[in-house]
């Protein structure tokens, strides 16, 4: 593609993505294995079209992913003590070496 096209190709693409983000979308890109491919897009269009099924879609899945910090020293412990980890002989040091020489 010759270098003008490009660049007015990618002006073209910003100002999509301007108005989609003023309208509140955000692109994003995930990896999905190819059979899951399918459901993505309607789960995003699904979303995009809001309304109620978008809310009863967010509420489901958002239960699934939801990301929930540990509140307790407790709860802490039990995430290491759930490491794959855990019982391996692992021994770290910290480098101690000042660095590469740098030319400013």
């Amino acid at each position: 593609m010759a270098k003008g096209l490009k660049d007015a190709a990618d002006s073209r693409m910003a100002r999509y993505r301007d108005r989609q983000a003023r309208g509140g979308l955000r692109r994003v890109e995930v990896a999905v294995p190819l059979e899951d491919v399918a459901l993505i897009r309607r789960l995003a269009g699904e979303l995009r079209a809001g309304g109620e099924a978008a809310e009863q879609l967010r509420a489901a899945v958002g239960d699934l992913a939801a990301f929930k910090p540990a509140q307790t020293g407790a709860e802490l412990l039990a995430f290491f003590r759930g490491s794959p980890l855990v019982g391996e002989d692992l021994s770290f040091e910290r480098d101690r070496s000042s660095g590469r020489p740098i030319e400013l």
